[in-house]
C-alpha cells in the first residue's frame, strides 16, 4: 500500500486549507468592517461562514498526517516535529476558538435587515480580535514551515515558531488598528 504518498497528499492539502483559510480570514474581515449596507456585507459573510472550518480542518489533515509521518521516522520524533505539532494544535484552537465564532455571529448578525446596517451588525462586524489571532496563527504556521524545511533543533524550533507567532499577532493587531473605519464625524471614538 501506498500509505507514506496518501500521508504527503493529506499533508499538502492540509497545507494549502490552512493557508487557503488566511487568504479568507485576512481579507474578508476588514470589507466587512467597512461595509454600511446589509447587502453589500452578506456575500462576504457568505465567503467567511462557508471558509470558517478550513483553518481548523487544515490543521486536523495536518496533525493526522503528521502523525504518520513522524511515526515512519521511527523512534522518538526529532524536537522539530513535536514544535511543530505543538505549533498546529494551536492553530487549529484559535480557528476553533476565534474563526468559527466570528463567522457565525457574523452570519446572524446579518442574517436579517435591509439598507443601511444597524448598529448591533456594525459592532459585529468591527470586532478585530480575530485578526490578531489570524496572524498569530499565520506567523506559528510560517514557522513551521521553516521547521519542515530545516528540521532545527529544540531550541531553534521553539524560537522560530514563538517568534513567527509573536509577529503574526502584532501584524494582525496593527493591520485591523488601522484597517478598522472611524466614527463617521472623525472624532476619536
Amino acid at each position: 500500500m501506498r500509505l507514506y504518498a496518501v500521508a504527503m497528499f493529506v499533508h499538502i492539502l492540509g497545507v494549502i486549507a490552512l493557508f487557503g483559510s488566511f487568504v479568507i480570514v485576512h481579507r474578508v474581515p476588514p470589507r466587512l468592517r467597512g461595509a454600511t449596507r446589509y447587502d453589500a456585507a452578506r456575500p462576504l459573510a457568505e465567503l467567511l461562514f462557508a471558509m470558517r472550518l478550513a483553518m481548523p480542518s487544515g490543521a486536523i489533515m495536518l496533525l493526522a498526517s503528521g502523525g504518520y509521518l513522524a511515526y515512519r521516522l521511527g523512534g522518538q520524533p526529532p524536537a522539530w516535529v513535536l514544535v511543530a505539532a505543538a505549533a498546529v494544535l494551536l492553530i487549529g484552537l484559535a480557528g476553533f476558538a476565534v474563526v468559527v465564532p466570528y463567522a457565525r455571529d457574523v452570519q446572524r448578525a446579518l442574517a436579517q435587515g435591509d439598507g443601511a446596517l444597524g448598529a448591533d451588525a456594525a459592532r459585529t462586524l468591527g470586532r478585530t480580535g480575530l485578526a490578531t489571532a489570524a496572524g498569530a496563527a499565520n506567523g506559528a504556521a510560517l514557522g513551521v514551515l521553516w521547521l519542515m524545511t530545516a528540521r532545527p533543533g529544540v531550541v531553534e524550533s521553539v524560537s522560530v515558531v514563538t517568534v513567527a507567532t509573536v509577529v503574526g499577532a502584532l501584524v494582525g493587531r496593527r493591520a485591523a488598528r488601522r484597517l478598522t473605519p472611524g466614527p463617521p464625524d472623525g472624532r476619536a471614538a
